[in-house]
């Protein structure tokens, strides 16, 4: 009998250290670091700044008439202007050169 109880006290023991384990929440991320996948190379983010003629980070107002034609597969959030994400994953595509 008394190794029924220690038994079942060890079992009940490992079973609720393992749910324990599975509830461990994530470490929350830095809202400020983008993912790896989004972040551009030195090469991209070179012509980046070089189009962003005014520097406030996104390509507007004239700063996008080069890229006129293929705004709406560049434009992924469609706000009429292309952030440096956006301007990674379309060289990434091709269809900015």
């Amino acid at each position: 009998m008394k190794r029924l109880v220690i038994g079942g006290l060890l079992t009940l023991a490992l079973a609720a250290g393992a749910a324990v384990a599975q509830q461990q929440p994530a470490p929350p991320k830095d809202p400020a670091q983008p993912p790896a996948a989004m972040t551009p190379d030195p090469a991209t983010d070179a012509k980046f700044k070089a189009a962003d003629k005014n520097g406030n980070g996104v390509l507007d107002g004239a700063e996008v008439d080069a890229h006129k034609g293929r705004m709406t597969q560049i434009d992924a959030n469609k706000d009429g202007k292309i952030s440096r994400e956006e301007f990674a994953a379309a060289v990434k595509g091709g269809h900015i050169r």
